[in-house]
């Protein structure tokens, strides 16, 4: 019987990237389309459905796999869903890909003006980030638009997923040492239990490159150096906790 694994987030961390090395992998498949992301789980109409519901939506044809996948960024922010995870397939697997969080939330920024839900420049959408973020139900996202920084702060989110699905369940990944690697893939690949010799198509390729005027979006020194220092403190939890190495995060001088 196959099992099952979740990558959760974070946005704008290298999600699809990840996506695309497991549904290569012929011993996985991944719930299509990629887009827009199921977020069955988000769902309040598939609370109570039950497993079966959720397989013959997504994996009837999915063949004789060792994993059965979905990505759903929203839900690393989303408790509920993780509790219905946690009770429609209790031994999930869950992933987690972590980028640089002043990148992440530059790349944020971008993508949420590209969709045309920030009128503003990028240092006044971040510095009234506190009073904006909860105020975006009327826009249509499954989750705010407007936490830039607030989702960086990774830590945060994992002790639920960790608290229902137990450390040895959450795989966390870094960004900037993981994609266009593939000796981390292939640990990736051996830690899931699946040949790890496979070399995905898109090994080298860069996935969901932000828009032209993502190069636009340019941080002061001194914005930039506040976010550093903001997010320092929740860094060293994951390397504390985890045992990642995130020096690839800190400032550069």
């Amino acid at each position: 019987m196959s099992r099952h694994l979740f990558i959760i987030g974070a946005q704008r961390s290298g999600t699809t990237y990840l996506y695309k090395i497991l549904d290569a992998h012929p011993e996985v498949c991944m719930a299509k389309p990629i887009k827009p992301e199921p977020k069955y789980f988000m769902d309040p109409a598939n609370a109570g459905s039950g497993y079966d519901v959720y397989y013959t939506k997504y994996f009837s044809d999915a063949g004789d796999v060792f994993w059965l996948g979905e990505k759903s960024t929203s839900y690393i922010e989303c408790n509920e869903a993780a509790l219905a995870i946690r009770q429609t397939v209790p031994d999930a697997t869950i992933l987690v890909i972590l980028r640089d969080p002043v990148e992440r939330a530059i790349s944020h920024y971008s993508f949420t003006r590209d969709h045309g839900l920030e009128p503003y420049g990028i240092e006044r959408a971040i510095n009234e980030e506190p009073s904006r973020m909860h105020s975006w139900h009327s826009v249509g996202t499954s989750v705010s638009p407007y936490k830039y920084t607030e989702r960086g702060k990774y830590a945060q989110y994992l002790e639920h997923w960790e608290k229902l699905f137990g450390k040895d369940r959450l795989i966390l990944l870094v960004a900037e040492q993981f994609m266009g690697q593939q000796t981390e893939i292939s640990a990736l690949y051996d830690r899931l239990g699946i040949t790890s010799h496979f070399v995905p198509p898109s090994l080298r390729e860069r996935v969901n490159v932000g828009s032209a005027g993502r190069g636009r979006c340019k941080l002061s020194d001194g914005l930039r150096a506040s976010l550093h220092a903001m997010f320092r403190p929740w860094n060293r939890k994951l390397e504390k906790y985890y045992g990642l190495d995130l020096s690839c995060w800190e400032e550069k001088a």
